[in-house]
């Protein structure tokens, strides 16, 4: 995993174009997602833990998650409602000036789990996974980040990588 921090650190955007949004945009989208999240842990919480009463009705045409896998459905509202408590750091930081590192560990730590879950599931492992993510990584960037490369993408072949 240590190849792949510094393997990510070369494909990275280092520039903080602070003056491309607003701090009203960036500070509503991230209540917004925050409060998405809290939505989606209720729900994970009823569908995975059984709290609550039991429900019926308000099908949706075309939509079910019934025949689902279950794992793969509790992996991905576990990285959604994470993801909703590193907004919250976020803003939080964003009013105190600075992340509180521990808690940022701390949600990172349960992102990793849920991906464990969803690794399993997937019958593949952190490894295989960030070796994928880098060599795909690699070959839109080959010597490091440009914003030309990244919005000029040879999707054929990242997805050829993605693939093999």
């Amino acid at each position: 995993m240590k190849k792949y921090l510094a393997d990510s650190a070369r494909t990275a955007s280092n520039t903080y174009f602070t003056d491309k949004v607003t701090e009203q945009e960036v500070k509503e989208t991230f209540d917004n997602f925050a409060a998405t999240g809290e939505v989606l842990d209720n729900q994970k919480r009823r569908l995975f833990y059984g709290k609550g009463d039991a429900l019926s009705g308000g099908e949706v045409d075309g939509f079910s998650i019934e025949k689902l896998n279950g794992n793969i459905v509790h992996a991905i509202y576990g990285l959604c409602t994470e993801a909703g408590e590193i907004s919250e750091a976020f803003l939080k930081a964003a009013q105190t000036g600075e992340f509180d590192e521990v808690n940022l560990k701390e949600e990172a730590g349960d992102l990793l789990w849920y991906l464990a879950m969803l690794f399993r599931e997937l019958d593949t492992d952190f490894d295989d996974v960030a070796t994928t993510n880098i060599n795909k990584l690699k070959a839109r960037f080959p010597e490091k980040f440009t914003q030309d490369k990244a919005y000029n993408r040879d999707l054929g072949t990242e997805r050829e990588i993605l693939e093999n």
